[in-house]
């Protein structure tokens, strides 16, 4: 290879698959260089090749695919030429891949030291002890706290933030001089997701490596890739530099998944006016018992949310923070330990089963996966008819009408009546389950993580139908999400959580532009917006925090984020801090920031 040569030159790449005596070809003639130094992304639809690409790049195809030509040359030498024993020593050793499904692709019968060490011994002399070692160093790369323990776990004694961290550890055990990164942020908080990426393209730029980084995060494709590789129906339909393809997409492929962005780039929803606590909670406390144990997960703490009629309110944060349980608690899916739920003057909480049925007509919820929210034997039409039958009987055919009107409500073809959820894919199905909450003309709705298994182009889409539909119906949304841009687009007002409790409340545009807890700070700043004139790696977030997400078994006794905030001192250690109203319809957790004692001077703005 020349000194000048591509580390990776791909050339007609072609995949296929034979399905009942027909071929399909979901990679077609694919074709890009990648240099050393370099971090290219990948964006693409679901269902658009990249993760069958990604494979095929280390001479793998998923069983019963094939790869039916083209060319892999790395450092020179065509991959798909050589002989199994040769390609195989040099996946692991000079490739590394990291793929999206930690659960699947980890061993749940080795424990995850042993299976990071095998992977490093099998391209490196080394004993069983420093294997061992090596583990350990790699699980603290990854930001495992305890990893000295944590290499005796199993995959199932992970969370999946941890499982996607561990399969990271597996790929960069041996310093490949290639990744092949498929997704690997999709099961990591934004704090924990920035800080990887952080040291991945500090890893790049330091050892003269490349990394290929397939994603559909578009905030992660801006702030660390030097080039985008556009991906649809199988070819290559946009290679340009990030700041160029942001600015000025080409292919009409590439200016439909970057409208939404483009339309939305300044300016915030405008505020709801209105009697506050139209949906209303107070002092919302939810503990879960330990089996065997005097011990209680403490998963929400004295939480107190008021939304306006007609108005969308963001929950953000972390893993763990509390978010889903607060919104199974208005829904009744769990009962709370303490604390009251009203919803229009009535309290949720001491309404009987038979009353609550009743209530669950003006208050309903869409769940983050929609395959796992229908009954899959169910067509269409029975999961539409349902909520009807149930909460307002009549005729068949009248309910078969409204069915009808809430599938063009949606934008949808009733035409899918009789199709079963198998035969759809996730964003129409998604429609469905929002279709299906909205059929009996509900007062409030819970969004608890609707957009986050779809592809870019679809998740603007849904965006935009929620943003109508709250319009157009006047409903209530509490909107819980990781991803802070779609908040921003979507909600007037955002609660910011953490380990329980709301540390910080206030507008979309005050929290956003000028946050004021420390973890806000932090969240906001880890956040990666779709802006290459920000970039992360041009300028390093000031507000960083270090470690994990305290136990919610033994909080600690002071500030939750004590042990993680970089303006800690001994009294917050030891002092319980109260959400306090800052005025001008805001309120923060934390007694330095109450007393001015933390300026604003690190503030992030995303406006």
């Amino acid at each position: 290879m020349k000194r000048d040569d591509p580390l990776l030159r791909v050339r007609d790449l072609k995949v296929g698959y034979e399905v009942s005596g027909d071929l399909i070809v979901p990679v077609d003639g694919v074709s890009f260089d990648l240099n050393t130094r370099e971090v290219v992304g990948l964006v693409g639809d679901a269902g658009s090749g990249k993760s069958t690409t990604a494979l095929a790049l280390m001479g793998m195809a998923r069983p019963p695919g094939k790869i039916l030509g083209g060319k892999v040359e790395f450092d020179g030498c065509d991959l798909l030429t050589l002989p199994d024993a040769e390609i195989r020593a040099i996946r692991g050793r000079d490739i590394g891949i990291i793929v999206q499904n930690p659960r699947a692709a980890l061993n749940p019968m080795l424990r995850v030291g042993r299976q990071i060490g095998h992977a490093y011994r099998a391209h490196n002399d080394v004993t069983a002890a420093e294997a061992r070692m090596q583990a350990v160093e790699m699980l603290r790369f990854v930001g495992i706290n305890d990893p000295e323990r944590r290499v005796e776990a199993y995959a199932h004694e992970l969370s999946g933030g941890m499982a996607q961290r561990a399969l990271i550890a597996i790929a960069l055990s041996s310093t490949p001089r290639l990744l092949i990164a498929d997704e690997p942020t999709s099961g990591l908080d934004v704090t924990i997701q920035a800080q990887f990426l952080d040291e991945m393209w500090q890893t790049v730029q330091k050892t003269g490596s490349a990394m290929l980084l397939v994603s559909q995060d578009l905030g992660v494709i801006a702030n660390f890739c030097d080039r985008v590789l556009v991906l649809h129906k199988g070819r290559i339909v946009e290679d340009a530099p990030v700041h160029k393809f942001f600015a000025e997409p080409q292919h009409p492929y590439s200016k439909e998944i970057l409208r939404f962005y483009h339309e939305r780039a300044s300016g915030f929803p405008p505020q709801v006016s209105g009697k506050p606590g139209f949906l209303q909670t107070k002092q919302l406390t939810k503990h879960f018992p330990l089996r065997g144990s005097d011990k209680v997960v403490q998963a929400v703490d004295k939480v107190t949310i008021s939304v306006v009629k007609g108005e969308a309110v963001g929950l953000v944060g972390e893993s763990g923070s509390g978010k889903t349980t607060v919104g199974r608690c208005l829904m009744r899916l769990e009962h709370p330990t303490a604390g009251a739920v009203t919803l229009d003057g009535q309290d949720v909480t001491e309404l009987s089963a038979t009353e609550m049925r009743r209530m669950r007509s003006r208050m309903q919820i869409v769940f983050q996966d929609p395959f796992d929210s229908v009954n899959p034997r169910w067509t269409i039409a029975n999961i539409l008819d349902e909520p009807l039958r149930v909460h307002e009987g009549g005729n068949k055919a009248a309910r078969k009408q409204r069915a009808v009107d809430a599938l063009k409500q949606v934008d949808l073809d009733p035409s899918m009546m009789m199709a079963k959820p198998r035969d759809l894919g996730a964003s129409t199905l998604q429609r469905i389950n929002i279709a299906r909450a909205l059929i009996c003309n509900p007062d409030f709705v819970v969004l608890d993580e609707p957009t986050s298994v779809l592809a870019p182009r679809a998740r603007n889409s849904l965006i935009a139908l929620l943003a109508r539909l709250q319009k157009e119906l006047g409903i209530s949304y509490l909107f819980i999400s990781h991803d802070l841009t779609t908040v921003r687009y979507l909600c007037q007002r955002v609660a910011v959580m953490y380990l329980g409790q709301i540390v910080e409340e206030g507008s979309v545009e005050q929290v956003f532009t000028a946050p004021q807890h420390p973890y806000s700070k932090a969240l906001l700043s880890a956040h990666l917006m779709p802006d290459p004139t920000r970039r992360r790696v041009d300028n390093p977030a000031l507000a960083a925090l270090q470690g994990e997400i305290p136990s919610p078994i033994d909080v600690p006794k002071g500030c939750y984020l004590a042990s993680r905030c970089p303006h800690v001192v001994d009294k917050c250690r030891t002092n319980s801090q109260i959400l306090t109203d800052l005025g001008d319809d805001r309120a923060v957790r934390c007694e330095r920031v109450v007393n001015k004692e933390i300026t604003n001077e690190n503030e992030v703005a995303h406006d």
